[in-house]
């Protein structure tokens, strides 16, 4: 019994330092295993992809963000809130490789949050060895960030101002100072009339809500600006009396024009009494009576007419836009009747209103 417990006792001795001996290697291998493992991915692109990723917001990167947020405008819009809504972009961002720009000798990754891409990076091997692997590393990394610039601009009277949350936009703002009227465009290469300035905000993230503010500051809307509003600004006295005379002008000009009469030369002077001497509308009219002879209307008789608008462009001058009707007693007996649009500059003189230009539409 003895000799046979000291066999067993051998046998257990000797398996359990076969086991402990096995069990070891395992672990062995299984720890060499985990390293050529770690080893072989770590070689991989994809590893190099995983290590930028997991290393967003070393300094070079934070280089690239201030220089993308230093062209924000950080009047509208602090630069801390810039970079911090840059920054919250590349909390989730996920890497997708871009089959059309790899290489034999390089490989090209973009980096995106959600569908929209942030960047790209591009990967060439390495002249280092992981475990005996090649491996990659980072030659080239760009952020793609323009899309997130946002701009405004706005176009208003001279004397109004644009605001952009708290901040008034001030002259260097302004791209534009000689926006036209379209109800005035007909004169502005002869005579010095009201403009309108456009303002342009800075690049910033996000949606630019602008305000407009009147001269006294107040907050109106696009409605406010409406062209025919603003540019109605003659009193009721101001625009009686322009009616008078808008009246008789157009009545002597229809007599003149027509010619039916034979009375051209005493037509034209009618008119011109009541435009400025030597202006351009004077010379136009009197250069046109070699003309009125050839006339063939047998009688244009004046029908109506209606003043469109009145705009009193300086202290003592007027744009007035006017529209008459005429019936013309033609050749073949006929009457016919047009619509005719004019848009005149008055100008008050020591005699009263006259005509200084004319432009019919």
């Amino acid at each position: 019994m003895t000799a046979t417990k000291k066999k067993r006792h051998s046998f257990a001795r000797g398996l359990a330092i076969y086991v402990i001996f096995l069990t070891l290697l395992i672990v062995v291998g299984l720890v060499f295993f985990y390293f050529f493992i770690s080893a072989y991915e770590y070689s991989r692109p994809e590893g190099a992809m995983n290590r930028y990723i997991e290393d967003i917001g070393n300094e070079a990167f934070q280089s690239k963000v201030d220089a993308f947020v230093a062209t924000l405008d950080h009047n509208i819009q602090p630069e801390a809130e810039s970079k911090q809504r840059v920054l919250a972009l590349f909390e989730d961002v996920k890497w997708a490789k871009k089959v059309s720009e790899c290489t034999d000798t390089k490989l090209v990754y973009v980096l995106k949050s959600g569908s929209t891409v942030l960047g790209k990076v591009t990967l060439v091997p390495s002249e280092d060895t992981h475990m005996g692997f090649s491996t990659w590393e980072v030659s080239e990394d760009e952020l793609t960030l323009d899309f997130l610039y946002n701009d405004a601009e706005q176009t208003v009277p001279a004397g109004y101002h644009v605001r952009c949350g708290d901040f008034i936009l001030d002259d260097s703002y302004i791209v534009d100072d000689q926006v036209h009227y379209k109800l005035l465009e007909e004169f502005y290469d002869n005579y010095k009339l009201p403009t309108k300035r456009t303002y342009r905000t800075g690049k910033v993230i996000g949606d630019v809500q602008l305000e407009i503010l009147d001269p006294n500051g107040n907050v109106v809307t696009e409605a406010d600006l409406d062209e025919e509003k603003l540019t109605d600004n003659c009193s009721a006295e101001e625009k009686a009396a322009i009616k008078e005379f808008t009246d008789l002008y157009i009545e002597r000009y229809v007599i003149y024009l027509s010619g039916s009469n034979g009375a051209h030369t005493p037509n034209l002077y009618a008119l011109l009494v009541l435009t400025v001497r030597d202006s351009d509308l004077y010379s136009r009219l009197y250069q046109a009576l070699g003309g009125q002879g050839f006339a063939s209307s047998r009688g244009d008789f004046l029908q109506s007419i209606t003043i469109n608008h009145t705009t009193k462009i300086s202290e003592d001058s007027y744009v007035v836009d006017v529209t008459y009707l005429v019936d013309t007693y033609g050749q073949n007996g006929a009457f016919t009747t047009t619509t005719n649009n004019s848009k005149l500059i008055l100008v008050q003189t020591v005699d009263g209103l006259r005509a200084i230009a004319q432009a019919s539409y």
